[in-house]
C-alpha cells in the first residue's frame, strides 16, 4: 500500500466536546428558554417590593378591607378660617391604619401639627396626653406629623406613650393646606368640623381647656381665652 493510500484511510480526528454540546442544543424550545429568566426576574422584583413594604407602611397599607384604594392627602383645600369647615384629610398612622378627619365628626377636635425635631412640640406632648386623658371620648386630639418617616414617629410614640392618633403627613400636603406659620400649631374644631379657634406655638393646657369648654358650651369666642 502506498503512502497516499495510507493517508486516505486515516480516521477522522475526534470532534471537540463543545461541538457535541452545540449539536445537542439544536432544536431547543425558545419559548421555554425565555420563560425561566422571566420567572426569575419576576421573583426578584416581588422580593424587592416585599422588602420595601415591610420598611415603609405607606406602601403596605394603601388598600383596606375590600382592597379599594384610599386616597391619601388633603380633601378640599383653601386657607382655613375661623367659622369655616376645616380642610379634611385622609392619612395613615405609623402602623398603616387610616386616620380620617371626618371620622371624628360629632365631637370637638384639637388638631395639633408637630414634628419630632420640634422642641416646643416635645414639651407640649405630655400636656396633650394629660388633656386627652381628662377629656376622654368627649374630645379628640389628633396629631399630624409633618414630613417624617414612620420609624421616627414610632420612636416618638414609644418615648411618650401617646394616647391619641398620630397621622403621618409624609408629603406635607395636609400641612400645606392649613397654611401653617410654624410648628407646633393647633386648630380647635367643633363637632361639625368647623374651626372655632387657632393657636400658634406651644399650647398651654389652661388655654386648651378654656377653648374646649367654650366650644362644648356652644358659645366660644377666641378673645375669651388668653
Amino acid at each position: 500500500m502506498t503512502e497516499e493510500a495510507e493517508n486516505d484511510t486515516e480516521p477522522e480526528p475526534n470532534v471537540p466536546a463543545s461541538n457535541t454540546i452545540a449539536r445537542k442544543r439544536v432544536g431547543r424550545d425558545p419559548i421555554k428558554d425565555l420563560f425561566i429568566p422571566v420567572v426569575a426576574v419576576a421573583l426578584v422584583v416581588g422580593a424587592i417590593l416585599a422588602i420595601q413594604r415591610m420598611r415603609d407602611p405607606d406602601l403596605a397599607a394603601v388598600t383596606f378591607g375590600d382592597f379599594s384604594p384610599i386616597q391619601l392627602g388633603s380633601v378640599g383645600g383653601g386657607k382655613p378660617k375661623l367659622g369655616e369647615l376645616a380642610p379634611g384629610f385622609q392619612l395613615l398612622d405609623a402602623n398603616g391604619e387610616p386616620v380620617r378627619l371626618d371620622d371624628f365628626r360629632g365631637r370637638p377636635v384639637l388638631l395639633n401639627f408637630w414634628a419630632t425635631w420640634c422642641v416646643p412640640c416635645r414639651k407640649e406632648t405630655p400636656e396633650l396626653i394629660d388633656l386627652q386623658t381628662g377629656w376622654g371620648p368627649d374630645v379628640q386630639i389628633i396629631g399630624v406629623n409633618y414630613s417624617e418617616l414612620p420609624e421616627a414617629v414610632v420612636k416618638f410614640h414609644n418615648e411618650f406613650d401617646t394616647n391619641y392618633p398620630l397621622a403621618l403627613d409624609r408629603t406635607g400636603e395636609v400641612t400645606g393646606s392649613y397654611k401653617l406659620t410654624g410648628l407646633p400649631e393647633s386648630f380647635f374644631l367643633d363637632g361639625e368640623g368647623v374651626i372655632r379657634d387657632h393657636r400658634i406655638g406651644q399650647l398651654r393646657p389652661a388655654i386648651a381647656k378654656c377653648i374646649m369648654d367654650g366650644i362644648r358650651a356652644g358659645d366660644h369666642e377666641p378673645e375669651s381665652c388668653r
